[in-house]
């Protein structure tokens, strides 16, 4: 009698125990279990001190909590070949778990196509977690140049400020020049974008091609006063920002130019990125995007921002995903023509 009634009992007992080991296995979160007491490298396309090592610092310091897991993240700076040397190393050599993710240069993905002597990676393959910044490409003039518009640019010569040859600075205006009619000449040999405000200042060039989030940060004054004209934007369509500014598309006359000025302004979408290589789990990968997606509304790392003085405008790991597969999807006689050109 006592067996019979034993029997029962420790059924109960096993059930009692068996259950909540059950739900404690349901819930464990194996992303969590990855990435906790983990350390996270962002691996910088840039050395240190400018805008692509400061957002990454800024994402190092802040996303690591939304990671479930909470790993802690480093930064990283790895710059060389024209940002390459970052990408190709985290394709091919670097972990593929998602503890060593990457902020590209913005051309990373326009290289591919343009420039694929040094890429070493298919960026259609690599796997975007998100952008912080959707960079509006302008061209911009001196308030005291005679050329106030599209249309003047077409009619007189209008000198520019240019780094080398391989920069927007130069690439932008002579497509302007050689699809839209316009006579911008651009000097090369500034050595970045301080030598070039300079220039422009002491009125040695007139303007030049540049992004319209960076110049508001670092000359903040020449957008109040009203000492710049924007001419021309690069956009897929007008920034809120700009909405009286043509863009370049717009301005083509022929398909074959729409499309050259769409590949480039592509680019916008990949301004401030980061990437993982494309070796890591998909669960990882999703995780990774919905902290990003959550660090980017983060109010803490939103202030700080703002005390530097710089401004967001995110899109997510999918959407930049979707434009780096229109990218490169460009057809070859459209990059043929755009290497034409640019010869």
């Amino acid at each position: 009698m006592r067996k019979r009634r034993l029997i029962p009992q420790l059924a109960g007992m096993t059930a009692a125990v068996w259950l909540p080991a059950t739900i404690a296995a349901a819930q464990t979160d194996p992303v969590a279990d990855f990435y906790r007491g983990k350390t996270v490298t962002l691996a910088v396309a840039s050395g240190a001190g400018g805008g692509y090592d400061f957002f990454a610092r800024a994402l190092a310091k802040h996303m690591g909590r939304h990671i479930p897991g909470s790993p802690t993240l480093i930064v990283q700076n790895m710059p060389g070949a024209g940002g390459a040397r970052m990408v190709n190393f985290i394709y091919n050599v670097g972990p593929q778990d998602g503890t060593t993710l990457g902020v590209p240069l913005a051309p990373a993905a326009m290289a591919q196509v343009l420039d694929p002597s040094p890429i070493k990676y298919d960026a259609t393959k690599l796997q975007w977690i998100g952008n912080l910044e959707n960079s509006v490409g302008i061209l911009f003039v001196w308030h005291g140049s005679q050329t106030r518009t599209v249309a003047d640019a077409m009619t007189r010569v209008t000198p520019l400020a240019g780094s080398g040859k391989s920069s927007a600075t130069y690439q932008i205006p002579v497509l302007a020049n050689a699809l839209l009619g316009t006579k911008f000449s651009v000097v090369l040999g500034y050595p970045g974008a301080a030598e070039m405000e300079n220039a422009i200042e002491r009125r040695e060039v007139d303007g030049r091609a540049a992004v319209w989030q960076t110049l508001n940060t670092t000359q903040p004054s020449w957008i109040k006063d009203g000492k710049v004209r924007i001419v021309i934007q690069s956009v897929l369509k007008r920034a809120p920002q700009l909405p009286d500014v043509p863009t370049y598309i717009e301005l083509a006359k022929t398909d074959e130019a729409r499309r050259i000025f769409e590949f480039i302004a592509f680019q916008n979408v990949t301004g401030r990125t980061l990437v993982a290589p494309p070796g890591v789990p998909k669960e990882r990968i999703t995780a990774l995007r919905r902290a990003f997606d959550a660090a980017v509304k983060d109010q803490v790392m939103l202030s700080e921002l703002t005390r530097a003085g710089l401004e967001i405008d995110p899109s997510s790991g999918e959407e930049v995903q979707d434009v780096i597969g229109r990218m490169i999807a460009t057809p070859p006689e459209i990059v043929a023509k755009m290497r034409k050109l640019l010869e």
